[in-house]
């Protein structure tokens, strides 16, 4: 037999529960909540894709973000050197987030008067589909961000670059193997 007080103590833990799954709460005060390296457990059925962004820095400047559901960066990045950090952040509180990764673009025109193009891919790309088993936990939010130098070693000998037009993008998969790609960053260096 229960009593008053013991349904009102059910209904608070209820609310209580309520609150950290979200419900009744702006989205944006889950995330805040969860991005502090809270972890979920896989989900046997797939949900939505997560949600990824990307930022180009120059040293500790960051001078441009574009992010996925988002808009994309419609302006040229001008580089001051021949170098840029990337950083991907992917970030899904249902499913988790497997696996980040930045991308990048160029054409490189060196003094010698070709063009050479290269894209690489942090960290590689993989040949079977990244998807995590259903019960497994992962973290809510990844983060990728390293230094990029652009241009280098892509010239002939004697030959360096003299321009370097490029696209930085940024990639995020949750557990049960959907993928967000972020708009991408044009950038420039001269």
């Amino acid at each position: 037999m229960r009593t008053q007080g013991g349904r009102r103590g059910l209904s608070a833990a209820f609310a209580v529960l309520a609150l950290l799954a979200g419900c009744d709460t702006p989205a944006g005060e889950r995330t805040q909540r969860l991005q502090d390296g809270a972890r979920v457990a896989v989900p046997d059925a797939p949900h939505d894709p997560p949600r990824a962004a990307i930022a180009l820095a120059d040293g500790r400047r960051t001078l441009a973000r574009a992010s996925q559901p988002g808009g994309a960066h419609a302006e040229v990045v001008a580089l001051r050197r021949p170098s840029l950090r990337g950083s991907t952040t992917g970030f899904d509180a249902d499913e988790g987030v497997a696996r980040v990764r930045v991308s990048v673009s160029e054409r490189i025109a060196c003094s010698g008067g070709e063009l050479r193009r290269r894209i690489r891919y942090f960290p590689p790309p993989q040949i079977e589909r990244i998807r995590s088993r259903p019960g497994a936990r992962l973290p809510v939010r990844r983060v990728r961000s390293l230094v990029i130098r652009v241009g280098g070693g892509r010239c002939g000998r004697g030959d360096r670059p003299t321009e370097v037009r490029g696209e930085l993008w940024g990639e995020a998969i949750n557990g049960s193997g959907l993928e967000a790609v972020t708009p991408h960053i044009r950038f420039r260096w001269r």
